[in-house]
């Protein structure tokens, strides 16, 4: 009887450590998907009866997308537009990777310089050629992949391009330079944020994000990015400008395509738990921080005829320093 009771919790402790092994893989310990964004999700999960989730640290958008891969019932958080470079490169990924949704938030991308003569992206697409650009490694580095990969006789003419550790590193590199550098890093909108703070601190430009490739790129059918103004005045912080317009890329969360899973049960509850997330309020999955998520909701979409406006502005800009590299 002794015998078999140590048997039955033998077996409870493996099935338990076995439902454990549930993970929502995020990025670095010290990162938004980790601390702000994947939180909310596992009370989310609990509620629907899908037990056991836990938030987990990870190299990142490429390594999360390795985990759900290899085991479908992971979970991870990724850059919308690191996935769509995957997917370009490796069409059979979106047979094996779902995406759940996409509208919990999106990082901007921060293009910044301190050359006078370069004032919006097409002003950089026509001289891409010629600029030195500082990028950011890791997930800022592939989305400046991407955006080289979907404008080829634009940004993709770069090819004086330096990665350094991370945005801190961009923005001193960018400041201290006299060659007029352009600097590159993706980063969540937070005015609070050091390297928010510190490209103002520096005196650097921020060049608006936008182009016609830029808005209308897609991954299967949802849009890689969007085009938001966001409000980077709080703490005194540019005060006297505008809400500052430019691209962003929407955090996405993702998880195995159920029909990768070979039991049918497995593959009904990989399904249920899709549509549970997906049938989850936006809302209640916003940051447990006030103030993070009145940041995410005070977010604009920029679009109609002020876009087109910033659009047309890019296509003459480019034509124009096009002619003027020539």
């Amino acid at each position: 009887m002794k015998k078999l009771l140590m048997m039955s919790a033998a077996v409870l402790i493996c099935t338990t450590a076995a439902n454990a092994q549930k993970s929502i893989y995020t990025g670095g310990p010290k990162g938004a998907y980790y601390n702000t964004f994947c939180p909310p999700l596992v009370p989310a999960l609990n509620g629907s009866m899908f037990m056991g989730y836990a938030c987990q640290t990870s190299g990142g958008t490429l390594d999360n997308i390795k985990q759900v891969v290899a085991k479908p019932s992971n979970i991870g958080f990724v850059q919308l537009d690191v996935m769509a470079l995957q997917a370009k490169e490796n069409p059979d990924l979106l047979k094996q990777v779902s995406i759940i949704r996409q509208d919990i938030a999106c990082e901007g991308l921060w293009m910044v310089t301190k050359n006078d003569k370069l004032n919006n992206y097409g002003d950089v697409l026509g001289y891409a050629r010629r600029i030195p650009f500082v990028v950011a490694d890791g997930g800022s580095a592939a989305s400046f992949a991407f955006m080289q990969s979907i404008d080829p006789d634009g940004l993709g003419r770069a090819r004086n391009i330096k990665n350094v550790t991370d945005a801190t590193a961009v923005i001193n590199t960018v400041s201290a330079s006299s060659d007029n550098s352009v600097g590159f890093f993706v980063q969540f909108a937070d005015p609070d944020n050091g390297n928010i703070r510190l490209m103002q601190e520096k005196g650097l430009k921020i060049i608006p994000v936008v182009s016609r490739e830029i808005a209308n790129t897609k991954v299967g059918d949802q849009e890689v990015y969007s085009i938001q103004s966001f409000n980077l005045k709080a703490a005194g912080f540019f005060a006297s400008g505008d809400d500052k317009v430019t691209a962003c890329t929407p955090v996405a969360i993702i998880t195995g395509n159920p029909e990768g899973q070979k039991d049918i049960n497995a593959r009904d509850d990989q399904k249920d738990m899709i549509k549970a997330v997906r049938d989850v309020p936006s809302t209640a999955l916003l940051p447990k921080d006030d103030r993070i998520a009145s940041l995410i909701k005070a977010t604009k979409k920029f679009g109609g005829a002020a876009l087109n406006e910033m659009l047309a502005a890019a296509d003459k800009a480019k034509k124009a320093a096009e002619q003027m590299a020539n």
